[in-house]
């Protein structure tokens, strides 16, 4: 027997004794080394070896770490979800929640229970202005909105802007499935352009505003949903550019701008000069999940009429949860729980990049960005997502597929390559609620498409 596969068969058993458990870290190759009486250089290989049999994964300068094992399903009471979008457990404020509800109820309980304004809880209102104003979107208090979520927003501006005109909507491809749904049910027709890691082919947006045809551009520029892409600079700059020239109206969806991007990253509507851009924000994703508070910043000639709609749906927000963030956001709790929140993913992105690079299969396109919660992957060809989907929930692990985040009628572009099955191939992975110990299901993810990709082979 070769030292080689002494190594190897000694790995093997601590695995089989449960002393090597799954994401655990493998024995350093200098103890083991020394440990077995034999060079590093022979465990080194013999580590390389495993790791090109899919059991370990190797993390750059951090050593190397046990995949689950093919035949280890997770139990039934071990659901790992990279499907929905939610906060893990142990970063909802709980505690701070409970304080800012019990003291907003103690410092206004004569105004919080009866109906209110339409456009919002008025001291919160006023908070959000300033922190605007310190993200480069300048407004008056007048023209923020306060909304059950940023879907609400998104729905109220759809309505306004298409309620007499017969022109389209303009969406990226993909985007945000809901959206696309939402425009379909209220009878707004739409066109589409392929996003990508680099933003648009410029040339091409150009020609669709020129054409006439749309009236509006659904965008969203960071943490973009399904994609996780975030555009630079000089594309929002081209971008409101654009809008202005043809006289076409942006609507910003910058949902996940407290996640954090570059340094210095402005939204489009601080390049809008016109001011014609409608920005929107949720706080549901930072804030707490089941808390539905979004909020729209309203160009002047629409923001009475998206008033007078949001009055007509609902009267108003409920006060008690604008109140209480309105306190959190003023005592510095929010800043303080954001940074926990945006360090926590950026953590979790760094690992999930890193399993990446050292598991993904050929033909697998993936895209892990710096910030944000998504993962993008799509799958290689004859590799249905459906099909993934079903044999990974055998398995404990839930995925999103991506095809609802493709217009129908529309043959999808990526990274180059024309096909018309690319929306069946794309999945949508949420590292948002994965526990640090859940990780390393991304392997098993990434073993599955292997193993599909050589029976279709």
């Amino acid at each position: 027997m070769s030292k080689k596969q002494l190594v190897m068969d000694h790995i093997l058993m601590e695995i089989e004794n449960g002393k090597i458990l799954q994401g655990q870290r493998l024995p350093s190759c200098r103890k083991l080394a020394a440990d077995l009486g034999i060079n590093k250089i022979t465990v080194n290989k013999a580590y390389e070896e495993l790791e090109e049999s899919h059991l370990v994964y190797s993390i750059p300068c951090g050593g190397f770490y046990l995949i689950r094992r093919h035949t280890e399903p997770f139990t039934s009471n071990a659901i790992v979800d990279f499907k929905t979008v939610r906060l893990e457990e142990n970063l909802i404020p709980y505690r701070e929640f409970n304080h800012v509800i019990n003291t907003s109820v103690d410092r206004h309980h004569e105004d919080l229970f009866n109906y209110e304004c339409s456009s919002g809880y008025l001291p919160l209102r006023r908070e959000l202005k300033k922190m605007f104003e310190n993200d480069g979107i300048y407004a008056q208090t007048e023209q923020i909105l306060v909304t059950s979520g940023a879907q609400q927003a998104i729905s109220l501006v759809f309505q306004a802007i298409f309620r007499n005109c017969s022109r389209k909507l303009l969406v990226e491809v993909p985007t945000y499935g809901l959206v696309l749904e939402l425009a379909d049910r209220l009878g707004i027709p739409m066109v589409g352009i392929p996003r990508s890691k680099d933003g648009y082919d410029l040339r091409q947006l150009g020609t669709i505003f020129k054409s006439g045809d749309v009236e509006a551009f659904y965008v969203v520029p960071r943490h973009q949903n399904p994609t996780g892409f975030t555009f630079d600079e000089s594309t929002k700059r081209h971008v409101a550019d654009l809008s202005q020239r043809y006289g076409i109206r942006i609507i910003e969806d910058d949902y996940l701008s407290d996640l954090g991007s570059k340094k210095n990253a402005l939204p489009i509507h601080y390049y809008d000069t016109k001011k014609s851009t409608i920005y929107i924000r949720s706080f549901s994703k930072t804030f707490m999940p089941g808390i539905r508070i979004g909020a729209a910043v309203l160009p002047e000639d629409l923001a009475n009429d998206i008033i007078q709609l949001k009055k007509l749906m609902d009267i108003n927000t409920s006060q008690l949860p604008q109140a209480a963030l309105q306190l959190f956001i003023q005592s510095g709790m929010y800043d303080k729980h954001n940074l926990n929140i945006r360090r926590s993913y950026e953590r979790k992105l760094r690992i999930a990049r890193r399993i990446m690079e050292s598991l993904a299969p050929p033909r697998l396109y993936w895209h892990v960005p710096e910030h944000g919660i998504f993962l993008w992957l799509i799958l290689p060809p004859g590799i249905a997502a459906s099909v993934l989907e079903e044999r990974l929930k055998q398995k404990g692990i839930l995925i999103n597929t991506a095809a609802d985040c493709y217009l129908d009628a529309y043959c999808a572009s990526e990274q180059g390559s024309t096909a018309s099955d690319i929306p069946s191939r794309a999945v949508r992975l949420c590292i948002s609620g994965v526990s640090f110990d859940e990780l390393d299901a991304i392997a098993v993810i990434l073993r599955e498409i292997l193993d599909m990709s050589c029976t279709s082979a």
